[in-house]
């Protein structure tokens, strides 16, 4: 029993594209062909690994599986040929990182844009998501790594603590008489709740969503609430007021990623820097 190399990089093609048809489209080879490596692989398995709906495909439980090992395959394949080639002797590659806009713009790009600039090679993809979004976006493959502000339950990954961020309420100076509103993300941002729970308090308070971290500072700022806020974000923020309470909310900022056999030079790099946080 054994999985051919092209067969499970036509899986991740696959799963890449979302279709067997877009696939084919993408990668110059027929839909029957591709049906054909999936069910050599099926074979091989017994087991399906694609879950098809109308217009999208899904990994079973036996995929999910599958994607882990297929890509530390691909992984270790391309480290191996790099290592032929005498004139290649920098990092490069992509590294795809997903998390909440508080860290991203503060904490993210200042700790990595030295080490790409240093890097020619290497090419960053950050992208900000809610953070009930971020199990989702490692689950189906969308990035290498998320930041959450708990540790996810999903099976089969590493959670490493890297650092810890406290939580405010935040006012305007000059808007005293701003109202009891508190501003959020969306209707899933837990943000606000889960302070008021931690401090002990029960408020009766208006919701109101501006989407962006930054967009509820500069709504705080102009009198539309207040907020619930990192606070390192406004530390040094002349416009607003720390509301003052006995206990401080911290909560931890944890990197998550699947757990591999073997970690690319350019991962451990990026793993390593992270942790540094």
């Amino acid at each position: 029993m054994d999985l051919k190399l092209d067969d499970l990089q036509a899986f991740l093609n696959i799963y890449q594209a979302g279709t067997f048809t877009k696939a084919a489209k993408d990668f110059g080879l027929t839909q029957s062909a591709l049906s054909q490596k999936i069910k050599r692989i099926e074979d091989t398995l017994q087991t399906a690994v694609f879950i098809r709906h109308p217009r999208s495909l899904s990994l079973t439980p036996s995929g999910e599986k599958l994607l882990a090992y297929a890509k530390e395959i691909a992984l270790r394949q391309d480290e191996f040929l790099k290592s032929f080639d005498q004139y290649n002797q920098e990092l490069n590659g992509v590294i795809r990182i997903a998390a909440f806009s508080s860290v991203m713009r503060s904490m993210l790009i200042p700790l990595l844009a030295p080490f790409i600039r240093k890097n020619a090679g290497v090419s960053l993809e950050l992208t900000s998501y809610e953070m009930h979004e971020l199990e989702d976006v490692l689950k189906t493959n969308k990035s290498d790594f998320i930041i959450t502000d708990y540790e996810p339950s999903l099976g089969g990954i590493e959670s490493i603590k890297i650092s810890t961020e406290e939580y405010v309420i935040i006012k305007a100076k000059k808007h005293p008489k701003a109202p009891q509103t508190f501003l959020d993300h969306g209707p899933q941002d837990n943000a606000t709740s889960s302070y008021h729970k931690f401090i002990g308090k029960k408020l009766d308070y208006e919701r109101a969503y501006l989407g962006d971290v930054y967009a509820i500072i500069d709504g705080v700022a102009e009198g539309l609430g207040k907020a619930v806020m990192s606070k390192h974000l406004i530390d040094s923020d002349k416009r607003f007021i720390i509301q003052k309470e006995k206990k401080r909310y911290l909560r931890p900022i944890c990197l998550s990623y699947y757990s591999q056999a073997y970690y690319s030079p350019l991962q451990e790099r990026v793993m390593a820097l992270l942790s540094s946080l």
